[in-house]
């Protein structure tokens, strides 16, 4: 069994090592390419499960599908948002806590990401989420400060509503994953560890402000 699984594990180890070099080499682009890959497969999935499905005619049948611009949304939010947030934001941080670092200073620069870019990022990931499933522009009437008024709203409603649910999986979840990627985990693989725990929450998040934000919407719809 382990001569039959050695080709795939030297594959994976090649893969792993020709990732890092991009990622040595163009840091920021490859982490946007990644994260803009992983965030549209995390949409596709999260529409999936909640039962989000368009249908577009082709030859004569419907064919039901995931495919709607919201994935788009979710690529962009991925690659053109969260990813030079977080980059920048670390970035800043390795620069302050530059090694060698003690046992302590180890724990004070976890301490410090979890309590400034979680948190950061967890609030543009359920803004992002909640304009893209409850604003639609509308053209017929436009006025810029109405639609201004409309985004600040459905991030306000968003916010109250999955915040802090959502900040406490992700901190309870990257505290584990430091943990286990510390103990566990060869450094050179850490990066390839992180993006598949990550895209794993992310999409139990989404799924989640999904979920919630339907009910949202049901019940509006029941008001009026």
């Amino acid at each position: 069994m382990y001569k039959q699984m050695t080709p795939i594990v030297l594959t994976l180890q090649s893969l792993n090592t020709e990732y890092l070099a991009y990622l040595i080499k163009y840091p920021l682009l490859t982490k946007s390419i990644t994260s803009g890959i992983l965030s549209g497969l995390n949409e596709t999935i999260s529409s999936a499960i909640t039962n989000e499905y368009k249908e577009t005619k082709i030859l004569g049948f419907n064919i039901k599908h995931v495919f709607s611009p919201k994935l788009i949304n979710m690529i962009i939010y991925g690659s053109l948002i969260s990813t030079p947030i977080s980059h920048n934001l670390y970035g800043i941080i390795n620069q302050i806590f530059k090694p060698p670092l003690s046992s302590k200073q180890k724990i004070l620069r976890l301490l410090t990401s979890l309590f400034t870019v979680t948190p950061l990022i967890t609030a543009c990931f359920v803004s992002w989420i909640s304009i893209i499933n409850n604003y639609k522009i509308n053209l017929k009437n436009f006025n810029p400060i109405n639609e201004i008024l409309k985004l600040i709203n459905i991030i306000k409603a968003g916010l109250k509503k999955g915040y802090l649910t959502t900040l406490k999986t992700s901190l309870i979840v990257s505290f584990l994953s430091l943990i286990i990627a510390n103990n566990y985990i060869q450094p050179e693989l850490w990066v390839v560890f992180f993006n598949i725990v990550f895209f794993i929450l992310g999409t139990y998040q989404n799924t989640k402000l999904k979920r919630l934000q339907k009910q949202q919407r049901l019940s509006l719809e029941k008001e009026d």
